[in-house]
């Protein structure tokens, strides 16, 4: 009977309320990473993944790996581009392949 008062109220069950900051935080980096998965599920940039090599799912997976640094970086250069413009879309797919093979090189490095 004892333990059925106490046991409630032991430290592993207490919950802690998140600040406003923390979770603007967390829907801003999640909309940013939907802005880079849609950008890379383009069918335009998946045609330039392919010709370098990279499939559509590895490239999914890859973004779903990087950091919320990285993501944040590289939707601030999609906001960047300008409209119609190819030589933007390049430029953006192509620091968005580099970031994905450091990635790759480094999560590699890790494993062995």
């Amino acid at each position: 009977m004892l333990s059925t008062i106490v046991l409630p109220y032991s430290a592993h069950t207490q919950a802690a309320l998140i600040g406003t900051e923390q979770a603007v935080a967390r829907v801003q980096a999640q909309s940013e990473r939907d802005k880079v998965r849609s950008f890379v599920a383009r069918a335009d940039v998946q045609n330039q993944l392919a010709g370098l090599g990279l499939s559509a799912a590895g490239a999914s997976e890859r973004v779903n790996a990087l950091t919320d640094d990285e993501v944040q970086q590289l939707a601030g250069k999609i906001d960047s581009l300008p409209a119609g413009a190819d030589a933007g879309v390049v430029t953006v797919l192509l620091v968005i392949v580099l970031v994905l093979v450091i990635f790759y090189l480094l999560d590699n490095k890790r494993w062995r």
